[in-house]
């Protein structure tokens, strides 16, 4: 227990001085694909999405934050455990430092049974009974990689879809590292026609 105090304090705090420091800035998505094979960078509008059992999100709830999405359908098992496992650990060292007001993490689930978020305020559940396989799959098909395994969705402040962590043996630092860096990221210019397109998401 005290081991794992010392590590999440310390990395708590170098993710803190990286906040003032120099960042990879435009290169973040090279630096992170050298670092982690599982990352795929990618640059979209987000989806428009919707649950089936009336719960919606909606892309204001997440405006000037960092949004990262996740799918547990019923019947995934031990790959979604091994996820949600790292991604605990990325949530807790993340929500140990400045970044924890900056960023949201949604886990779209079939049954929140024994799910533990930690009782993290910024990591929130939303059921979707039914459309959840079809609403994994639309995110999912913006990949060019062809396995099935699981993803983590990352999208940045202004609602785009930015990136992709695959599988279960990502290293919840990089992703840690990786969402420190697109909070710092200077917002880009709205190409015509996606910001109207990005505020239907979750709607």
């Amino acid at each position: 227990m005290m081991r794992q105090a010392i590590l999440i304090s310390m990395t708590a705090a170098m993710v803190g001085s990286a906040a003032s420091a120099d960042h990879p800035g435009k290169r973040l998505n090279e630096v992170t694909a050298e670092k982690e094979p599982g990352f795929e960078a990618i640059f979209r509008p987000g989806p428009d999405l919707v649950t089936e059992d009336g719960e919606t999100l909606s892309l204001e709830d997440f405006a000037g934050r960092i949004l990262v999405v996740n799918f547990r359908q019923a019947s995934c098992t031990e790959a979604c455990d091994a996820q949600h496992q790292r991604l605990a650990k990325t949530v807790t060292s993340l929500n140990a430092g400045p970044m924890r007001e900056m960023v949201g993490f949604v886990t779209v689930v079939e049954d929140a049974a024994d799910i533990d978020t930690l009782d993290a305020e910024n990591w929130s559940m939303v059921r979707s009974q039914g459309g959840l396989e079809d609403l994994e799959a639309r995110l999912a098909a913006v990949s060019e990689r062809s396995d099935e395994a699981t993803m983590i969705h990352l999208f940045d402040r202004q609602g785009r879809h930015v990136g992709i962590f695959h599988g279960t043996d990502f290293e919840p630092l990089n992703l840690l590292m990786h969402i420190n860096g697109l909070t710092n990221a200077h917002p880009h210019p709205e190409p015509e026609g996606i910001l109207d397109r990005a505020l239907g998401w979750f709607e």
